[in-house]
């Protein structure tokens, strides 16, 4: 085999399966003749192999109907789906006696068709072809279609000899002078024939010589939709060069570039003995993409055994223009004009004789005023497949033949019409012309017995019974009606039928895709089917008319509902099972190799095109694009770059957020998935969990990662601690900020508009960056501008002190209104602008500098109506949202309410604080409250129940703080309000109307803008020259993200409270748009803000408590992530430890304190000071506790009382406790000690040799008195505890210890795990002594073994030479042992500092750098149960507004100021009684010490 460039890698071209057999040497020769363009080495008529199974039933109809409907009906599906899921193939029966008018049997036309279908199953079939079902019926003899004459004759004489009547063959059988030579046919008939030719070959020898072996390539630019793409057209012909000269390419390239690198290097593969010849029809077919139109990739400098052909309309894009300054040499260029018509005539003539057939004189003349009008080679094929029906005694006129192409090919739409069903016809052919890339005929069948319209036409004559499909005969003759312009084209090893031209496709859509509601309909149809709505049993709804059946003029015997419906209406519903098959995106030949199975290119193809264009968006987003089984076969055939542009275009018609979202995500996964696509779903559960509150419509593909991820990464992320990585829509508007006066968010999410001070207004589409549309307000300088809550209306401020009131969707000018002030204003002298405006649904209302009046206008007429007259200087004016009352707020903290509608001034109200003036108006119509904010932050609350009488509610007085209002916000759900200022941010409770959190900026800094989230539960906000975004959590205050914008300072924040976006002004005029619900998504994931150095997770697994080097110990909900508690501790948390249960908690510190916390509450129920404890452990009963110290003696002591068991003088190091709480095992120098809980004595031990100390040892769980222990000898010891014996020991190689980082042992006793900090896991079998080197994924960090000891958990830390994963920092990864597979391998991108393993359900609990914690499930063999339990966790709900669970506070407790109990060298003094209860797990009962008995001891 000869090797292309390594780079180039390629999957296996031809899929394994049904036709992997090893062919024969007849089967070889043909396959290389048809792929090498050598039709004439075929055989007649031969094709080469299909890839369905065709088997054609032959029976007596009479004598076999119920046996044929009990196959069709239980059986044919089944063999189906058992091709499609096995082999990847498809199941075809050919019965053309089902479903087909009894008196139809005997028909010649139905027995030639039969034959011709016979003769087809047997040539195509990839498997049994013929099935005969033998009764005890013979059945009827049938008449022969076509008599020749001579023959015909001599019968007629015979039976006119023997006194038979001869009326009825006369009738029946007609003379035709047409036929070579004549015959008598039987009336009707019709017979189809096809020619092929090729031409290509046969040029090549002659020009090459008649030695060599030419490999001819063709392509059909145009035959279908995929053909059209630059990408696929160069990689189908790289693909069949490299077969026909066997080079093996190692990848196909993703860039166009290299694909045109990739064919030029294989085109030099040619030889003089195999030269090569590649024939493009139609370039101007080409679709834009890549700049294919440019031809930059056609190649110029050819071999010299290398031609090159190709065909183009004159004047079509410019393509022959392109050609011709690529290549100048006039020779290479034929001009292909019409033929002479004698010429014509002549080939029409020879086309005739090929098939027996002629045209008497008296026809010739019009088949001459045709091809005087047109000798399109197509259009002599048309007028051929015209004639060839002629009889001789056929009235034949000058409008039997059109004159030109296209006219043509209508009128044999039209014949087939007239003879298979006008709506049969319409629907099969609009199927075929809309698909992307064709059907096959299975897939035409399927279809149309889905379409209720087709089987209004055929179910009457057709006999159809349950279940309701139409018969195959009907798709085989609209074959044979079509045969030559209906062609056959192998895409993907699936025979699919499209249009032999363009032409043909520009006609069909122009008769039967021009009704747009037709159109949708039949795009939704085909969406349904391959999304296989209706398989797997389900039925179909079949709307039938008893009126259609009378249209038809068809008897009532015939309608097989007619028993069933006569005694109701006339139109009636009946539910069939279509039997269409299932559609997944794979086929799955084996569940436990999921990696082994077929794609299904039809649905990968079809679905997405028809989806789009039926606007099923929602079927778009939850059967594709949230589909995890999509993803991940995009992904696995290389076509990832596809799948984006798949979501892409459905974010164009949808506008989901969580589609932009998801794309984003993908893009910064691509290296790492496309490296490992079973790393896929762990991946994109890191990044969903964090923002699936945010965007509720991931839930959806999240449980799509749950249900089908684990079948290649065992690895299920349960909670993510991973940040979300995020970049805003930019767009550039100005040089400077300076420029920009004011800028709207609008409805759709995209689009804003932008008003400067130059006076135009424009409207972009902030993710193109287009400019859509642009005001010129003729060099009036902007003051500001509204949108109605509509946006019917833009209303502009100008200088002038006019309104430009605007058509904002055509932007045209509709009115100028001027604003003038009155008598009563207060404007004494000079030129007053216009101060502010508002609208509300049908008004604007606009008002002057230091005027007391505010003009009201009729934005419908655009005439002013009348003006409200205030008390003071208007600040702001505020309308209610029905549009009723405008509230008008003024100075000396003054607000007036009036009726919009009749001008009427129905109160005025001032607030205590009147030294100011009103900066803000808050109406809460769900509470009837008005809220009045002055310059200096202090509210005024008024219920407005009586809007003539509103009544002082509240006052809220901020006058201490002299900072500037800057801006105040309401919060979605009305209960809080945000009032930011220079220095400080406030949030006050609307029903307490409290302050309930304040945020200040240190002495530097001050604040530009604050907003609340969505569910006011988070506040984002910008600094004063700061070029980020600060999102805060309130309830704990905590800054959890800072996001940089890149543009420069932040000077203006504006929120769009239509999509929860926000809008940011940089200095340098860049505008950009966040997401806040993903900006908010970041506060979801809780951080203690120091590295987790320690974890401890509670025996009921609900629970998880961390330690950070703080004062503090966090306890963490398993089931939702978050802090619920926070232990406060006097000095640095130094041990912890639980009871199994976790309802109570013992912390020591460095200040010498252990206190005892009842967990569930909080309460610090017990503390002991005294000394400084180096150690913390808890017997496995939960009744006793060991304090180890390293200064004074160590103590055992019952935890329910404090009261002590006994002292420790020894000290240990390590220590741990024996399973059966009899011993404390521990290291002392180069002893191994066990020491009794009782009496705290040395019982037992193991001394070592002089110079040698014990490295590491670890208990055996499942036998309660071993140790295994390594010495400095590199020997693994088994001692007995109970017997004071080694058991066992095993010697490792040398200098194996010389790194040793980590040692486990599995519960059994069997097997260890040394790490030795390298990129290797050492597996040592205890029994036997032997060691398995294992191979990890790089070095590793920290390891677990499960406690069932059948996986090994570990992180490694990447290799330094791999490629940048967009900020990966290592790998938690799962083994199993049994085969040392890895399971499952799940990025970190945070720096892990504890690992830790649940004891029940494998469980992996990851504590990171900043204080945050990950948490993951490991799901092997896809435990179903284990899938439900994910898929309902709390990290998997979605609740709305209306039924969301209240995150709860994180609760702060704080320890005894006052001990209970202080240890001292001897005794112990208790202030107080502290009875504890303690479950007891295995002893009997103890009673609890008095105090009496405490202060003895």
């Amino acid at each position: 085999m000869k090797r292309m460039n390594p780079r180039w890698k390629s999957p296996p071209m031809w899929p394994s399966g049904v036709g992997s057999r090893q062919p024969c040497p007849r089967e070889s020769a043909l396959r290389r003749a048809a792929i090498s363009g050598n039709i004439h080495a075929l055989p007649p008529n031969h094709v080469p192999i299909g890839r369905s199974v065709r088997v054609f039933i032959c029976a007596n109809p009479d004598d076999t109907e119920a046996e044929r409907n009990a196959l069709k009906e239980h059986v044919y599906p089944k063999l189906r789906d058992f091709c499609r899921e096995n082999y990847g193939i498809e199941f075809q029966v050919v019965d053309l006696y089902w479903g087909v008018d009894p008196e139809e049997w005997d028909s010649p036309e139905l027995h030639r068709l039969r034959m011709k279908l016979l003769e087809e199953c047997l040539k195509t079939s990839a498997g049994p072809c013929f099935v005969a079902l033998v009764g005890e019926k013979y059945g009827s003899i049938r008449v022969p279609g076509e008599v020749e004459s001579a023959e015909f004759e001599m019968i007629l004489d015979a039976a006119v000899e023997a006194g038979l009547d001869t009326h009825i063959l006369e009738e029946w059988y007609c003379r035709d002078e047409n036929s070579v030579p004549p015959a008598y046919y039987l009336k009707p008939k019709a017979q189809m024939l096809k020619n092929y030719q090729n031409s290509a070959y046969t040029w090549l020898q002659k020009e090459m010589g008649p030695e060599t072996d030419p490999v001819v390539i063709v392509r059909f630019i145009g035959s279908s939709q995929p053909s059209t793409d630059l990408r696929t057209l160069l990689q189908s012909i790289c693909e069949q060069i490299a077969i026909n000269y066997r080079c093996l390419i190692h990848f196909l390239p993703n860039k166009i570039q290299e694909m045109r690198e990739l064919l030029i290097n294989l085109l030099g593969e040619s030889s003089f003995h195999r030269p090569l010849v590649i024939v493009l029809d139609a370039l101007e077919q080409l679709s834009d993409a890549d700049d294919a139109r440019k031809l930059w990739w056609l190649p110029v400098q050819l071999p010299r055994t290398v031609r090159i052909v190709v065909s183009t309309l004159p004047n079509k894009h410019g393509i022959l223009q392109k050609l011709r300054h690529l290549i100048h040499d006039e020779r290479y260029y034929v001009e292909l004009i019409q033929r002479d018509r004698k010429v014509c005539s002549q080939m029409l003539k020879q086309q005739l004789l090929g098939v027996k057939r002629k045209v008497t004189s008296g026809q010739q003349i019009y088949v001459n005023e045709a091809l005087a009008k047109c000798t399109l080679p197509m259009f002599i094929n048309l007028i051929y497949r015209e004639v060839v029906h002629w009889r001789s005694h056929k009235d034949v006129d000058d409008k039997s033949l059109c004159s030109t192409v296209h006219e043509s090919i209508e009128h044999l739409f039209y014949s087939v019409e007239n003879k298979l069903g006008q709506r049969f016809v319409f629907r099969a052919l609009g199927y075929i012309t809309m698909a992307k890339a064709g059907l096959t005929e299975v897939e035409l069948e399927d279809i149309l017995s889905l379409d209720n319209i087709v089987l209004g036409d055929v179910i009457v004559a057709s006999y159809l019974k349950n279940p309701l499909r139409i018969s195959y005969d009907l798709v085989a003759k609209l074959r044979e009606e079509l045969e030559g312009y209906l062609v056959e084209r192998q895409v993907r090893n699936v025979t699919l039928m499209v249009w032999a031209n363009r032409h043909l496709h520009l006609i069909a859509q122009k008769l039967y895709l021009s009704n747009e509601e037709d159109v949708h309909q039949m795009h939704s149809l085909l969406a349904e089917y391959f999304l296989g709505a209706w398989a797997g049993g389900r039925k179909k709804i079949f709307t039938y008319d008893n009126n259609h059946f009378t249209s038809l003029n068809i008897s009532h015997h015939k309608n097989p509902h007619h028993q069933q419906s006569h005694e109701k209406t006339s139109s009636d519903k009946y539910s069939y099972d279509r039997q269409t098959p299932e559609q997944p995106w794979v086929f799955q030949c084996n569940l436990l190799e999921p990696d082994i199975f077929f794609v299904n290119h039809r649905k990968m193809t079809e679905l997405v095109y028809h989806l789009t264009r039926s606007g099923r968006t929602d079927d778009l987003m939850f059967g594709v694009i949230m589909n995890f089984s999509w993803l991940y076969t995009m992904i696995k055939i290389g076509q990832f770059d596809k799948a984006l542009t798949d979501i892409d275009l459905a974010y164009s018609c949808s506008q989901e957020k969580e589609l932009k979202f998801l794309a984003t995500t993908l893009r910064s996964i691509k290296v790492k998935v496309l490296k490992s696509p079973a790393s896929l779903s762990a991946e994109l559960q890191q990044r969903l969990l964090p923002v699936v509150t945010s965007l509720p419509r991931l839930r959806h593909l999240l449980l799509e990662c749950d249900k089908d991820g684990p079948k290649y990464c065992s690895i299920v992320p349960l909670h993510s601690s991973m940040d979300v990585t995020y970049s805003p829509e930019r767009l550039p508007l100005c040089s400077s900020y300076m420029q920009i006066v004011e800028i709207l968010p609008t409805l759709a999410p995209n689009i804003v508009l932008a008003a400067l001070e130059d006076g135009s207004i424009s409207t972009w589409d902030v993710e193109s960056r287009q400019l859509l549309r642009q005001i010129d307000t003729a060099k009036s300088v902007v003051l500001g501008i509204r949108l109605t809550t509509d946006e019917k209306y833009l209303v502009v401020a100008t200088t002038k002190n006019t309104l430009l009131i605007y058509d904002n969707h055509k932007s045209c000018l509709l009115s100028e209104v001027e604003i003038k002030g009155s008598k009563h204003s207060g404007v004494t002298g000079g030129v007053a602008f216009i101060n502010g405006f508002t609208l509300s649904t049908h008004h604007a209302l606009a008002w002057l500098e230091a005027s007391k009046d505010i003009s009201i206008i009729d934005l419908v007429y655009g005439w002013p109506l009348y003006q409200f007259h205030c008390w003071y200087e208007v600040t702001c004016v505020q309308c209610s949202p029905d549009g009723l009352y405008a509230f008008c707020g003024q100075y000396l903290n003054t607000t007036s309410i009036f009726h919009l509608g009749n001008g009427e001034k129905l109160a005025t109200v001032t607030s205590e604080f009147s030294g100011g003036f009103v900066k803000s108006i808050l109406v809460l119509d769900t509470l009837s409250q008005m809220v009045m904010i002055d310059n200096e932050g202090s509210l005024s609350v008024w219920n407005t129940k009586e809007v003539t009488n509103p009544k002082l509610m509240e006052d809220y007085d901020c006058r201490g703080d002299e900072s500037e209002v800057l801006g105040i916000e309401l919060s979605e759900d009305q209960r809080s309000i945000l009032i930011c200022k220079v220095w400080s941010i406030e949030v006050l409770d609307t029903k307490l109307w409290k302050m309930v959190e304040k945020f200040k900026a240190k002495r530097t800094e001050r604040f530009v803008a604050a907003v609340l989230s969505k569910n006011g539960q988070s506040i984002v906000a910008s600094m004063e020259n700061t070029s980020s975004i600060f999102v805060w959590r309130r309830d704990s205050g905590q800054c959890m993200a800072s996001l940089i914008e890149i543009s420069g300072a932040i000077v203006k924040l504006i929120k769009s409270a239509h999509h929860n976006l926000l809008l940011s002004v940089a200095s340098s005029g860049v505008l950009s748009v966040w997401d806040i619900d993903i900006i908010t998504a970041m506060s979801n994931i809780d951080k203690t803000g120091k590295k987790i150095q320690t974890l401890q997770l509670t025996g009921r697994e609900d629970y998880v408590f961390t330690m950070d080097g703080s004062e503090a110990v966090h306890k963490w909900n398993f089931s939702t992530g978050f802090i619920e508690t926070v232990f406060k501790h006097e000095g640095i948390v130094e041990n912890c430890v639980l009871t199994s249960s976790g309802d109570l908690m013992v912390t020591s510190d460095d200040k010498s304190s252990q206190y005892i916390w009842q967990t569930s509450t909080g309460e610090n129920i017990f503390r002991i000071n005294g000394q400084r404890i180096s150690q913390l452990l808890i017997t496995h009963n939960d009744q006793f506790v060991v304090s180890l110290c390293e200064q004074n003696a160590s103590r055992v002591w019952r935890l329910a009382t404090g009261h002590k068991v006994c002292n420790i003088l020894v000290t240990l190091q390590n220590a741990l406790i024996t399973t059966a709480n009899t011993f404390l095992v521990g290291t002392s120098k180069n002893k191994l000690l066990a020491v009794s809980l009782w009496s705290g004595s040395v019982s037992k031990k193991f001394v070592c040799d002089d110079g040698i100390t014990i490295v590491n040892f670890k208990l055996i769980p499942d036998c309660p008195d071993c140790v295994v222990f390594i010495t400095s000898t590199e020997t693994v010891f088994i001692w007995s505890v109970a017997d004071e014996s080694v058991c066992r020991r095993v010697q490792l190689p040398t200098n194996f210890l010389k790194n040793l980082e980590d040692f486990q042992i599995s519960p059994n006793g069997k097997l260890g795990i040394v790490s030795k900090g390298d990129e290797n896991i050492n597996v040592l079998d205890l029994h036997s002594g032997k060691l398995r080197l294992v191979h990890a994924a790089g070095i590793i960090w920290r390891q677990k073994l499960s406690r069932d000891g059948r996986y090994l958990v570990y992180v490694c830390f990447r290799n330094c030479d791999e490629d940048d994963d967009a900020g990966v920092v290592s790998n938690l990864i799962v083994m199993r042992l049994a085969d040392g597979k890895s399971i499952g391998t799940c990025s970190l991108y945070k720096t892990p500092t504890f690992l830790s393993l649940s004891q029940r359900a494998l469980n992996i609990i990851i504590g990171f750098e900043d204080g945050s914690i990950g948490t993951y499930t490991v799901v092997d063999r896809v435990d179903a149960t284990l899938k439900i339990k994910i898929a309902t966790s709390n990290s998997r709900q979605i609740v709305n507004n209306a039924s969301q669970k209240v995150r709860p506070k994180c609760g702060n407790h704080s320890f005894k100021t006052v001990a209970d109990c202080t240890w001292r060298e001897s005794t112990e003094v208790f202030s107080r009684d502290s009875p504890i209860n303690v479950s007891d797990s295995g002893e009997g009962e103890s009673t609890t010490p008095t105090k009496k008995t405490e202060l003895v001891q």
